[in-house]
């Protein structure tokens, strides 16, 4: 009973909130947003638990339908970066950093995570997970070294770039994505694995770093 009243008054607190482009619909359970004008959040017919959303800059925009969102963190500042997770994504346990401009994170339809920290960080940069992947905990996808570093003539060295994830990927704990990679379709990365080349379709990846160690594969959620 306490539950349900504390989810009403959440919704009622987000729907004065608001601005005409927002939308909250669903089921909002300690949700709690801070939000600077001239940013867009839709989030839809979802479920949405124990999670704060932060945006600050102009033109930014956060879009999640038919979902689970819960004890995630969502950061995004600056001008134009987006965060569209698209419908039966379950996110748990999330960190999701966006910083700079024209940035963009996607995340295909129905894939879950049980606990992922995301970083993009920069100038029109990009992360982008496919449909159907099941990512387990404590996984890191940095898209960026969200520091600068300089050589001898003060050029910049660690410039930030995408990462792309396909469709139908299985992800172990504890794996690290490291920007620049691409990892196909239907691949399997083995827990502890540092990914810091791209990955076949439909292989076995493991090691620090990564290996292809088998060929040929592919998995489903049963047992």
């Amino acid at each position: 009973m306490i539950k349900t009243i504390i989810s009403i008054l959440n919704k009622i607190i987000l729907q004065f909130k608001k601005n005409n482009k927002d939308n909250y619909s669903g089921n909002f359970f300690l949700v709690r947003i801070k939000k600077e004008k001239g940013n867009i959040i839709n989030l839809t017919n979802g479920s949405f638990k124990k999670t704060f959303i932060e945006i600050s800059g102009y033109g930014n925009s956060i879009k999640s339908t038919n979902g689970l969102i819960e004890h995630s963190q969502i950061a995004i500042s600056g001008q134009n970066n987006t965060l569209y997770i698209a419908e039966n994504v379950k996110l748990r346990q999330a960190n999701i950093i966006i910083r700079g401009s024209n940035c963009n994170i996607t995340i295909g339809k129905s894939t879950t995570f049980g606990g992922v920290r995301i970083v993009n960080v920069g100038k029109e940069n990009n992360v982008e997970i496919g449909k159907d992947c099941l990512f387990s905990d404590h996984i890191e996808i940095w898209a960026s070294d969200t520091h600068s570093i300089f050589n001898s003539k003060n050029e910049k060295i660690n410039k930030e770039l995408p990462v792309y994830i396909g469709d139908k990927v299985w992800v172990g704990s504890r794996v690290t994505i490291l920007k620049g990679t691409k990892i196909n379709d239907g691949a399997i990365v083995g827990m502890g694995t540092i990914v810091s080349k791209d990955i076949p379709k439909k292989t076995i990846s493991v090691g620090v770093p990564n290996k292809v160690i088998k060929e040929n594969v592919h998995w489903s959620l049963e047992y």
